[in-house]
């Protein structure tokens, strides 16, 4: 009777270990994919950045095969002579089963008299 006592104890103990060994392995998935999900998205943005017309950057392209990236960028406003403009950059990635992270970042342009 003690050993069957004793057998069901250890299995109730494994398997509340092994419950969450697995809510650990989800877990650390879920970081993972959060963190690819933020580098891509910098990667978008900074691209962005980089050009001189930012209206050149918006578009979207699967990246990891995981992972989809789109970038949006709009005209938020402009001064009243146009050299000064304001555009907002707008960077969402999503992956498999429901994933989605978006970030936003504001670029001004000034163009002078040349």
């Amino acid at each position: 009777m003690e050993v069957m006592v004793a057998l069901a104890i250890m299995s109730v103990s494994l398997v509340a270990v092994f419950q969450l060994y697995s809510l650990a392995l989800r877990s650390i998935k879920k970081a993972d994919d959060y963190t690819n999900a933020v580098l891509y998205a910098r990667s978008a943005m900074d691209e962005a950045y980089a050009l001189a017309d930012p209206t050149e950057a918006s578009g979207s392209k699967d990246v990891a095969e995981t992972y989809k990236v789109t970038r949006d960028v709009t005209l938020q406003s402009s001064s009243e002579d146009g050299k000064t403009k304001l555009y907002e950059i707008t960077v969402t990635v999503s992956w498999p089963p429901s994933g989605n992270l978006k970030i936003k970042g504001l670029r001004s342009i000034y163009e002078s008299e040349e």
